[in-house]
């Protein structure tokens, strides 16, 4: 018999973890529990980017340097399961040393330079600075 699939974690898990209401005791326990690999959760790529807009809410000062670094060690935990790691890794690090990116920017150029595809933008200039494959023009 399979293992089951991770389940997949939703961005307020997060936010109740870092407030002080009813759910965040619960919360902060079972993020504890995935941190260690007790339970294996599914991290969505659309959950990491909410993430980033959310934390500087409820984490004031927080530079995106600093964010990048939080969730860079997030998608290392035990139980966290993702698709292309790598390529989040590389974007979340060019996002967070880099103003002004854009995480989907970040994570379209990582993930052309991590599997050799060209991406399809009129932002040439940004995009092949930071080593994306980019055509000369759209077919």
């Amino acid at each position: 018999m399979s293992k089951p699939a991770p389940g997949l974690l939703d961005t307020n898990v997060f936010i109740h973890s870092l407030t002080n209401d009813r759910y965040s005791e619960e919360c902060r326990a079972f993020i504890g529990r995935v941190e260690t690999g007790e339970i294996s959760v599914q991290l969505e790529l659309c959950v990491l980017h909410e993430l980033t807009y959310v934390y500087p809410r409820y984490i004031k000062q927080i530079t995106r340097s600093e964010l990048s670094t939080i969730l860079l060690s997030v998608i290392e935990w035990p139980g966290v399961a993702i698709d292309y790691r790598d390529a989040v890794r590389l974007g979340l690090g060019m996002w967070g040393r880099t103003p002004g990116l854009g995480f989907v920017d970040a994570y379209l150029i990582a993930k052309s330079i991590t599997q050799d595809s060209p991406v399809f933008t009129k932002n040439v200039r940004e995009f092949r600075r930071l080593g994306a494959l980019v055509p000369d023009f759209l077919p």
